[in-house]
């Protein structure tokens, strides 16, 4: 009888992935014909997709074949991305896919009942060789997309980033009946700052400012700068109560935050507009609305949030 494995880490190196992957189909053969048809099955279908999502169910959907199996997770923490397929439970299998070049991500296959045999922990070390190259290339493929939706300067979404997601809420919204709500920040006096102390500690100060907003918000809320020093913050399933209390927390931390650059202690204060969808609005209307509040809090002195009035049509 073959030894039951419950749980093991397998690293996998460059050399011996080029190695396994030139001799599989001598490996395979003397284990199988089955095997090696299934194998180059994997390798092909893997090769159709640059999407890490679809990479990793196409994997998954294909393994189970050979090796039977109820779940799988796979991390890869640098670019933030997990995903996960059936039931992650019971016995598993884990895997840090390595080169000596690339940390491709954390991989787990799980099965619930009878553990994994010596047998199938070998066939899966060949499997999961299969998926270097594809899964290289899809995490740069993701980096590049995250890349052109992303503020260079801030880490915060892009105008780009802003439309995409604020079009897909606005349409959620409108179509379930959930709340929706948005706040727009200008950060006060910006110009003077960057005439003062130049550039370099315009931005330094944008950045501090946009992780501000970051960490002072709810994981479910999203961050993007507008332009220049105007910052969007959308609030999913948040009605114009909530926001404007979260408006407000942001804003008392950010008046009670000192900037240090160097041995300058700069003081930032922002102006808050905050907006709540109405029925039927479209995103346009509703990022209107809230820059008409922002504006009004200009107006009125700075350094506050205004809320916006609802839409005439919704009045």
């Amino acid at each position: 009888m073959n030894a039951i494995v419950s749980a093991r880490i397998v690293d996998l190196d460059s050399n011996g992935l080029v190695n396994n992957h030139t001799h599989k189909a001598q490996l395979f053969d003397a284990r199988g014909h089955k095997e090696a048809l299934a194998l180059s099955r994997l390798n092909a279908i893997l090769q159709t997709s640059i999407e890490l999502t679809e990479i990793i169910r196409l994997f998954f959907t294909e393994v189970r074949r050979i090796v039977p199996l109820d779940g799988l997770s796979y991390e890869h923490q640098p670019q933030g991305f997990n995903f996960q397929q059936g039931i992650q439970e019971g016995q598993d299998s884990h895997y840090r896919i390595q080169t000596d070049s690339d940390y491709l991500g954390d991989l787990t296959l799980f099965r619930r009942g009878k553990g994994f045999e010596q047998k199938e922990l070998e066939k899966l070390d060949r499997l999961i060789s299969s998926l270097v190259f594809p899964l290289r290339n899809g995490l740069r493929y993701q980096e590049a997309v995250r890349a052109s939706l992303t503020d260079g300067l801030t880490g915060a979404g892009n105008r780009i980033s802003l439309d995409a997601v604020l079009s897909r809420e606005v349409e959620q919204a409108n179509r379930y009946g959930h709340p929706l709500s948005v706040m727009i920040l200008d950060l006060d006096h910006f110009k003077a700052i960057n005439d003062t102390h130049g550039h370099s500690v315009g931005d330094r100060v944008l950045k501090t400012i946009a992780d501000t907003i970051q960490n002072s918000s709810r994981n479910a809320d999203m961050t993007f700068r507008y332009g220049g020093e105007e910052f969007v913050v959308v609030l999913n399933k948040t009605d114009i109560g909530g926001a404007k209390v979260g408006a407000e927390r942001i804003h008392r931390i950010i008046e009670k935050l000192t900037i240090e650059v160097g041995n300058l202690q700069i003081p930032v204060t922002t102006s808050i507009g905050v907006a709540s969808l109405c029925h039927g609005e479209s995103q346009e209307d509703l990022l209107r609305r809230a820059d008409t509040a922002l504006y009004g809090a200009k107006r009125g002195g700075r350094n506050q949030v205004v809320v916006a009035e609802p839409s005439l049509a919704n009045a």
